[in-house]
């Protein structure tokens, strides 16, 4: 989890990880710890390190959201994919 900031004209959510939750533990992190780690495990690129460094947040562009589903496209030129599951009981 971490602060976030989203621009409506501009389609654009950034956002920071200041904080990992694991198996039930919580582990406070740097903005730019977050980024070394994402580069170190596959999860991020190395340019998110040095965009860090320069004070630079990750970001998402905002495509397109509806209840069922929601993409945008991350600083990197990935596409990023959400899907709503609703759980059992739900309506």
């Amino acid at each position: 989890s971490g602060p976030f900031d989203f621009d409506l004209v501009k389609r654009k959510l950034e956002f920071d990880f200041t904080k990992i939750a694991l198996l039930g533990f919580e582990i406070q992190i740097k903005s730019e710890d977050a980024a070394k780690i994402g580069a170190s495990t596959g999860l991020g690129s190395e340019s998110n390190v040095k965009n860090s460094e320069r004070g630079k947040r990750p970001f998402f562009n905002w495509i397109s959201a509806d209840e069922t589903i929601a993409t945008a496209r991350g600083g990197g030129g990935g596409l990023a994919l959400w899907k709503r599951i609703e759980e059992e009981g739900q309506v």
